[in-house]
């Protein structure tokens, strides 16, 4: 099982550096542009990561390109990562940080799965009801998916409200097999 520590620690001294130093949306952005150009340079990464490569060399490579594309703070943690040989945690970081900058904000993620795409009336009250039982402002991801046949599934971190048809029937059926019928 992976230490989620490492992450947590990162993300948060990441988090406390922007805040202080009056960056932390602009880390926030430049940070997921960081990971998604990783994400598509797999030779880029294997070089960062790779222990045959000299530590000067990587830190050449990201300064020469970061260095007045991305907010100082992030450029500084970047070389961080390179340091401690962290490189190989760099979106799992970035998914912390993101998440604890959201918190931050008031702001909580909620995933809605429906049967058909929601019509934008019905999302807007969706987003409102939502938003009154948690007390946040909510940032929705939509998903849709035939087999839930009707109504909605709406996931907010470990908390599930499930109100589909497929639920419902699943659930019937369980019933009608426990009920003892002759």
């Amino acid at each position: 099982m992976r230490d989620r520590g490492v992450e947590t620690r990162y993300a948060r001294a990441l988090m406390l550096a922007a805040r202080e130093a009056g960056e932390l949306d602009g880390v926030a952005e430049s940070f997921v542009g960081v990971v998604a150009a990783l994400g598509q340079n797999p030779a880029l990464v294997a070089f960062l990561e790779g222990p045959q490569v000299a530590h000067d060399e990587k830190t050449a490579l990201v300064r020469k390109l970061f260095t007045g594309r991305v907010e100082a703070t992030l450029l500084h943690f970047l070389l961080l990562l390179i340091d401690k040989n962290r490189v190989q945690h760099v979106a799992e970081i970035q998914r912390e940080f993101a998440a604890m900058v959201e918190e931050s904000q008031g702001l909580s993620r909620a995933t809605v799965v429906t049967a058909v795409p929601l019509p934008e009336d019905l999302e807007r009250d969706l987003t409102a009801r939502l938003e009154k039982l948690t007390g946040r402002r909510l940032v929705l991801t939509k998903t849709v998916d035939p087999a839930v046949l009707g109504g909605v599934r709406v996931t907010m971190g470990d908390r599930v409200i499930d109100g589909t048809v497929r639920t419902n029937l699943d659930k019937l059926r369980a019933q009608l097999f426990r009920t003892n019928v002759r």
